[in-house]
């Protein structure tokens, strides 16, 4: 019944669309301006829970019944709701921003600190930040394609 309700579908895309990832103009990152995380990016939602939230949008629009984010993703591609590009890419995103999130908390609890999600880019290499660039780009067109397809699909 949900993914044949266009109003419940049209508010999962705004939803989804809620948590975007921090890029700015020409492709910096958009970091946190003020507080105690200033300078960094959030990881969670700012990387991982727009990941999430593309996964249960293809999987309702669908009417997948898998829970997992990456079997989410799979089971779309294999429904035709995400092109295998799309799919493949995504969970490469996804793969790396909860691989680096993850290591930045490592890092954290091995200095004696609090894990959090707040990363600052400027702890990275060129070449990681170019990658999380990537990934959060490729996050960016896959929910601008996410809002054109679906919310238009009836």
């Amino acid at each position: 019944a949900a993914r044949k309700n266009s109003i419940f579908r049209a508010h999962m895309v705004r939803n989804s669309l809620k948590h975007q990832p921090p890029l700015g103009l020409f492709r910096g990152f958009a970091l946190i301006r003020s507080g105690e995380n200033k300078d960094r990016i959030d990881m969670k939602h700012a990387g991982v829970v727009p990941i999430v939230d593309l996964g249960r949008l293809y999987a309702l629009s669908a009417g997948l019944t898998q829970v997992n984010t990456r079997e989410r993703l799979e089971a779309a591609r294999e429904a035709g709701v995400i092109s295998a590009s799309g799919a493949r890419d995504l969970l490469d995103a996804y793969d790396l921003i909860a691989n680096m999130r993850l290591e930045h908390q490592a890092k954290r609890i091995r200095e004696g600190r609090k894990p959090d999600n707040f990363m600052a880019p400027a702890s990275l290499s060129d070449l990681e930040r170019n990658h999380l660039k990537d990934a959060f780009g490729v996050v960016k067109t896959m929910q601008s394609a996410a809002a054109n397809s679906l919310s238009s699909a009836g």
